[in-house]
């Protein structure tokens, strides 16, 4: 069994689309998802883009992602890594990818300079807690996550004179 892990390449939207839409299905999101390889291929290969991801392959074939993008916390003064989205395919699960794919992230985010990584996860999530854990990582409990999209943004951009 082999893991590599390495940055997603232009011509790979499609394989990065079904990954991700896999982790929607997973999650109950699909019917809100919209994006399109297109979408995800003008996002990682814009002439300054904010956006990365890797490619987890198990024995060579796709196996999941980490989608991440740059952000900011004033907390430390500087630009730091939000991962958006860690998927394994459901055939692949179990198997170390995951960590291979947190691993990777933490190469990425310390080559580039990156103090810290970022990102909410599902409360029901058992699996990826426990894994999150036994990297190192702690849980903010005092968060909220909340998310203003759609019609409530229209609508709230649109009363604000």
């Amino acid at each position: 069994m082999t893991i590599d892990i390495r940055p997603f390449r232009p011509g790979e939207g499609t394989v990065l689309l079904r990954i991700v839409r896999a982790l929607a299905q997973s999650h109950g999101f699909l019917d809100k998802y919209t994006a399109t390889a297109d979408d995800l291929e003008r996002a990682l290969f814009a002439p300054n883009p904010i956006v990365g991801c890797l490619l987890a392959l198990f024995n060579g074939e796709p196996a999941g992602c980490a989608f991440w993008h740059r952000s900011f916390a004033t907390s430390r003064g500087r630009e730091v890594m939000y991962l958006e989205d860690l998927s394994v395919l459901p055939d692949y699960r179990r198997k170390g990818i995951a960590r291979a794919l947190l691993k990777g992230l933490a190469v990425e985010a310390k080559n580039r300079g990156f103090p810290g990584i970022y990102w909410l996860m599902m409360g029901w999530n058992d699996a990826a807690r426990a894994l999150y854990a036994q990297a190192g990582a702690e849980c903010d409990e005092g968060m909220c996550y909340y998310r203003l999209t759609d019609d409530a943004l229209i609508g709230l951009a649109e009363s604000i004179s």
